[in-house]
């Protein structure tokens, strides 16, 4: 896990508003997504908490070390699944030419980057045919950027980092809690709704942040 960065998602919120004498605004992968009404923001969070945590409804490390393991088989088979659409014949080789028909839908600028290049990501011996091994075996081929620079796993992670008593361990009463207190920052007369102009500061915190993030990606 890209624990530096995850650090930066988690605290850059709070700067955004330091100047504030307010509490700190709470971590942005929880405001990024956030709904307009209290009751929706906090069962949409504990509906997936409820998934990610198991049985004892407790996240904790075990937790996050399975969902890097779901995480690793689902990339695995996403860098295996050109093979699969570009077998035309069903004969267990890829070829170039089945190749460029498989993508013959692709835009231009897609066809330009290079689709003799990215073969050639899975034609690991050079010999014109890619084989599932070889698939299996190739290099991913690079993907698209979360919204807010976490995956998956990593947003888990910076869920349990939350802990309030730093047991390990992630209750859904302490996530709940946490929720609730995410939403009441922006909900400021505590009705379970964001009027207007409260939803205009929470989208003014995400701007903000999404602005940093450019910032940051420039050398």
């Amino acid at each position: 896990m890209r624990a530096g960065f995850v650090f930066a998602a988690v605290c850059l919120s709070v700067g955004a508003m330091s100047a504030r004498a307010e509490p700190a605004a709470p971590p942005i992968f929880l405001v990024e997504d956030m709904g307009n009404a209290r009751d929706q923001h906090v069962s949409s969070h504990l509906e997936r908490f409820a998934v990610y945590s198991g049985a004892d409804r407790a996240l904790d490390e075990d937790d996050i070390a399975r969902l890097r393991q779901v995480d690793a088989a689902r990339q695995r088979a996403a860098a295996a699944m050109p093979f699969f659409t570009g077998d035309l014949d069903a004969d267990g080789r890829m070829t170039l030419d089945e190749y460029k028909v498989a993508n013959l839908y692709e835009s231009r600028d897609e066809a330009e980057l290079g689709m003799k290049a990215r073969f050639a990501n899975f034609d690991r011996n050079g010999d014109g045919i890619v084989t599932l091994d070889e698939a299996l075996k190739s290099p991913p081929l690079p993907r698209m950027p979360f919204a807010d620079g976490l995956s998956n796993t990593e947003r888990v992670a910076a869920q349990l980092a939350l802990d309030p008593n730093k047991d390990g361990k992630l209750t859904e009463d302490e996530f709940k809690t946490l929720l609730l207190s995410v939403f009441a920052f922006y909900d400021k007369n505590g009705d379970g709704a964001l009027s207007k102009a409260e939803k205009a500061e929470r989208a003014a915190t995400v701007r903000h942040f999404r602005e940093e993030q450019e910032k940051r990606k420039k050398p």
